[in-house]
């Protein structure tokens, strides 16, 4: 995963964003970082459960083969669920 963090293409905007790295695997992987906007362990494992069931319901639309880390502000757990849901896709219409 630190390669995901140096070598790596960005997509999005905040108050979300992905890394994005090839990894030559039939599977993508995932890793859900809050930044440090969020003070608490409750706010940060709320946008964690958040992140985990979008990418769980989008899994079909999101290609397979690449490490992806979706970082989140603390400002994503305040929209509403709609407007996470469109911030969501409207990124994932970035991907390679």
């Amino acid at each position: 995963m630190q390669e995901l963090f140096r070598q790596n293409r960005k997509m999005g905007r905040p108050p979300m964003r992905w890394l994005v790295r090839k990894n030559g695997l039939p599977f993508a992987s995932f890793l859900f970082c809050p930044d440090k906007t969020h003070k608490t362990a409750v706010l940060r494992n709320r946008s964690k459960r958040i992140l985990r069931e979008l990418v769980r319901k989008h899994l079909s639309l999101i290609p397979v083969g690449y490490d992806c880390a979706l970082l989140v502000q603390k400002e994503f757990a305040k929209l509403s669920k709609e407007d996470r849901e469109g911030l969501f896709l409207s990124v994932l219409k970035q991907f390679p």
